[in-house]
This record gives C-alpha cells, sequence and structure tokens, in this order.
C-alpha cells in the first residue's frame, strides 16, 4: 500500500479547495427559494443574497414580492445600472456580495413589492406627505419620483441600514412614517 507524501497531500488539497471554489462562483440555473421567488444565473454568494433579502420581506412582516431574481455579470443586463425591475423581473448586474449589492437587491425587489401591494389612494397619500410631483413620471428627476423614493424607503427599512437612503428627506423618522405609510407596519427602527 502506498500514501501520499507531503507534497500529495498538498496537491490534493489544493484541487479540493480549487474544486469547491469554482463550485461556489458558478451560475446556477433557475433556483426556486420560495413558492414565488426564483433565482437565476447566481453563484453561491449571491443565491445566499437573494435568500437573505427574502429574509428580510418576512422579518418585517411583509409578503416577499413574487419575482424572478436573474444576476448578471456586466450592467447591460440592468440598463446601464446596477439594478432593474419591471413586471416581477428583477435583474441585478452585480458580481459582489456586498452592503451595496444587497442595498440594490432590496431596492429593485421593493419595486415589485410595490407594484403588488400598494393602491392609487395609497400612492396619493405617499405623494402628498413626501411633497412629489408624481408617482413615476419620466419627466420627474429619478430621485423626486415616489415609485423610486418608495423603492428606496422600503430597502432602506428592512434592509442593513449601513447605507443611506439616496433620496432627499432622508432623516430616519421621516423615512419611518414613510415606510408605514406604503406598508402598514412599523419599521422597527
Amino acid at each position: 500500500m502506498r500514501t501520499v507524501g507531503r507534497f500529495g497531500a498538498l496537491v490534493l488539497s489544493i484541487a479540493a479547495v480549487g474544486g469547491w471554489w469554482l463550485r461556489s462562483t458558478e451560475a446556477t440555473g433557475a433556483v426556486p427559494i420560495r413558492p414565488n421567488v426564483e433565482v437565476v444565473g447566481a453563484t453561491s454568494g449571491q443565491l445566499e443574497m437573494a435568500r437573505w433579502a427574502v429574509g428580510r420581506f418576512e422579518a418585517a412582516g411583509l409578503e416577499p414580492p413574487a419575482v424572478e431574481i436573474e444576476f448578471h455579470g456586466a450592467q447591460s443586463g440592468c440598463g446601464g445600472h446596477l439594478g432593474f425591475a419591471r413586471r416581477g423581473a428583477v435583474d441585478v448586474c452585480n458580481t459582489l456580495v456586498n452592503a451595496m449589492a444587497r442595498r440594490t437587491l432590496l431596492h429593485e425587489m421593493s419595486h415589485t413589492w410595490l407594484d403588488e401591494n400598494v393602491d392609487d389612494a395609497t400612492e396619493a397619500r405617499f405623494l402628498a406627505l413626501r411633497g412629489l410631483p408624481s408617482w413615476n413620471a419620466s419627466s420627474d428627476p429619478w430621485r423626486f419620483r415616489g415609485y423610486e423614493q418608495g423603492a428606496e424607503i422600503i430597502s432602506w427599512a428592512i434592509g442593513e441600514r449601513i447605507l443611506s437612503a439616496q433620496i432627499p428627506y432622508e432623516e430616519a423618522q421621516e423615512l419611518d412614517v414613510a415606510f408605514q405609510l406604503l406598508t402598514g407596519v412599523g419599521s422597527g427602527g
């Protein structure tokens, strides 16, 4: 019987670690992580981030939106942005798993949540509360659209609160009031 020498053990260890690393960075096909949430093209880290995002909605007392989340390696998959949401689909164009990527994912999922849960009357109350001209008129700057502020506020309220909301009037108390108006639940902040 032959034993593996130190060099052989080193080679086997490197091969095992290298194989694990490659599997952890390979993109997946479609993976359901909840009956109404499917993830496409994710590395294992991105898949865990998607599970984390769903958990953040649940922890806040919100039903996660019905959504297909797709990860892309280039911003071309998101119209030149870090993320993009449309009709139950969320695209995230970032290969990293960090605070910015988590925030982007929550923001885009929040758009879908708004589509599924906010009615015209709530939109009108939100616009009045925030002093905004429209819900989502392309003639208004991004940061002055109710739809964008709503997604920013929800993602901030249920997220890590490491990064500040990228909208005017982003004091925590104002964001908490707006979150409660949109969702009917307190932000816990």
